[in-house]
């Protein structure tokens, strides 16, 4: 009678594959479970974290110590085309503007005066505290921009078309002889450098130089607003060349330096709004001299609407 054969070898071979099977399928479940379970939680909790972190650190920047009041002239030679103070709060943002008559009575170190006076006598000294001593403002800052400057920056700015004529403007081509005007209304094209210049400088305005303080308030919220408004985008990217635009047709006391301090705060205010420039004028009247002179309240209310920290009086 033949030997039965032994089963064992079988056994030990399903027994040694099953735990093969098993270490296998049990490894290959470990590894499905770490990449699809167990990471995606554990990158989940660490985005939360890093997210809550950010939350935590984050410090809105503060923009407040870049507010600055600057006297912004427009010149022809001696002759001064244009003025006003411009309060800069990048923190608000805002820009308010102050239109100042060169006819503004005033008076320096004892010397009565225009301002347009004292700064053919004493120049821009004169003139900065000229306009300090007339309106009970401090200024910080001043530019006082050429002509071919001005029609450089506003070509920068891009214009306005924003702006409405008080009445039909004439003008006579002085070598050709040739009769231009601007009619009554809303402008119908973009305003450029001369232009602005030419508006702003404007001899025949039935108020005079009343009429030619207002229209420098609102051509320069204009000229602002619309930059904002249109260019935003350009203008933050081009502002260094802007600057120095300004820096190199100018006499001003702001310099490389002074302008990096306050550069990201500038391009802050000038993405965060469309509309950020307003303006007030100076309370006051004009005498029979044709002379603006400042009211008595004029520098509490500038104080007030350039958000100073004080009320500052410099009125000799």
């Amino acid at each position: 009678m033949a030997k039965r054969p032994s089963q064992t070898p079988v056994f030990l071979v399903y027994a040694v594959t099953m735990l093969i099977s098993l270490v296998v399928f049990g490894f290959a479940a470990l590894v499905l479970l770490d990449v699809f379970v167990t990471q995606p939680k554990l990158e989940r909790e660490a985005a939360a974290d890093r997210s809550d972190s950010a939350d935590e650190e984050y410090v809105e920047p503060d923009y407040s110590a870049a507010r600055e009041t600057i006297l912004f002239i427009g010149t022809e030679g001696t002759d001064i085309n244009a003025m006003a103070l411009i309060r800069v709060l990048p923190d608000e943002p805002a820009i308010k503007i102050v239109p100042v008559s060169p006819y503004t009575w005033t008076q320096v170190s004892g010397t009565e005066g225009t301002v347009a006076s004292l700064f053919n006598a004493g120049g821009m000294s004169y003139l900065k505290q000229g306009v300090e001593n007339a309106l009970g403002v401090t200024v910080d800052k001043y530019i006082k921009i050429s002509n071919e400057g001005w029609k450089k920056l506003v070509e920068s700015l891009g214009g306005t078309d924003s702006y409405t004529f008080p009445q039909e403007l004439y003008y006579r081509n002085e070598e050709t002889g040739e009769i231009t005007s601007f009619a009554q209304g809303p402008a119908t094209r973009i305003l450029y450098g001369d232009d602005i210049r030419k508006i702003m400088i404007y001899p025949l305005y039935e108020n005079g130089s009343s009429t030619r303080q207002q229209v420098v308030g609102e051509l320069s919220v204009a000229l602002i607003n619309s930059a904002c408004r249109n260019n935003s985008k350009a203008v933050i990217s081009n502002i260094q060349s802007i600057f120095n635009t300004i820096y190199n047709n100018s006499d001003t006391d702001i310099t490389s330096k002074s302008f990096g301090e306050v550069r990201e705060a500038y391009e802050h205010l000038i993405g965060s709004s469309s509309s950020p420039a307003t303006y007030r004028l100076p309370s006051g009247s004009w005498d029979s001299r044709g002379y603006f002179i400042a009211g008595e309240s004029c520098g509490a209310e500038l104080a007030e609407y350039f958000e100073t920290a004080e009320e500052t009086s410099v009125l000799e």
